[in-house]
């Protein structure tokens, strides 16, 4: 039986986070190893690639590794420098995932267009690689998964408590329509006496709360790149949508 590989590079933390979270809830724990690396420096100081963590199944049939870039911009460009390795080594799909913030949603089609478009040399690698953008970033999808607040604090479960509060309600906003959910989520957060960090473990704590039947079966639907990235990696399980 052949191991199936995937590898994403994100942004950063959160998003390496939430991805590790993701892949273990859609692919199982038991058959699955989990590489998640670094990239530090570059410019000034000498490219480091660091092993953050890694989890090793008995008898795998996944292996996911999961980069973080250390930087918007940097998605594209580690990509492009390790496709043709990646490709070599037998991953099937190479998935970069960055947030739109702060460039504004007017100009998300071109962004889209340009960190698609993948050079002529690799012309062999482009069908296996795509990118998805969170608009107007990740936390537009926890905020999303209205389910978790009652897990923070139970005064939380009320939409009018928070709008009285802070003038908007998660419960009946569209999450992409805002511009800076990072804020938001920390907002509400703070309404309870808690806050929201990119923190590692703060990210953690969230991730950890969120509620994946949720995600999976509805909020995904309403959210078309965390609905993209559910595809390609049920994709590589096997049951496509």
């Amino acid at each position: 039986r052949l191991m199936r590989r995937i590898a994403f590079f994100v942004e950063g933390q959160t998003e390496q986070v939430f991805v590790n979270r993701l892949v273990k809830e859609v692919l199982g724990t038991q058959q699955i190893n989990i590489i998640q690396k670094q990239f530090r420096g570059g410019t000034n100081i000498p490219k480091q690639e660091i092993v953050r963590n890694m989890s090793f199944s008995r008898n795998p049939r996944f292996e996911v590794l999961i980069f973080d870039c250390g930087a918007d911009n940097r998605v594209k460009s580690e990509i492009m420098e390790n496709i043709v390795n990646l490709r070599e080594k037998g991953y099937e799909k190479i998935v970069g995932l960055r947030d739109l913030y702060p460039i504004p949603l007017g100009d998300l089609e071109r962004l889209e267009k340009g960190l698609r478009y993948l050079p002529h040399k690799f012309k062999k690698e482009a069908p296996y690689f795509d990118i998805i953008i969170a608009i107007h970033e990740i936390e537009a999808w926890f905020m999303a998964e209205t389910h978790h607040f009652q897990k923070i604090d139970k005064r939380l479960n009320s939409s009018k408590f928070i709008r009285e509060r802070l003038g908007f309600d998660p419960y009946s906003i569209n999450p992409e329509s805002r511009i800076h959910p990072a804020k938001d989520l920390d907002d509400i957060y703070r309404l309870v006496g808690k806050s929201y960090t990119k923190k590692y473990n703060a990210t953690v704590r969230v991730v950890n709360k969120l509620d994946y039947n949720h995600i999976r079966n509805q909020l995904r639907y309403d959210i078309d790149s965390l609905d993209r990235l559910m595809n390609v990696i049920e994709g590589v399980k096997g049951n496509k949508k």
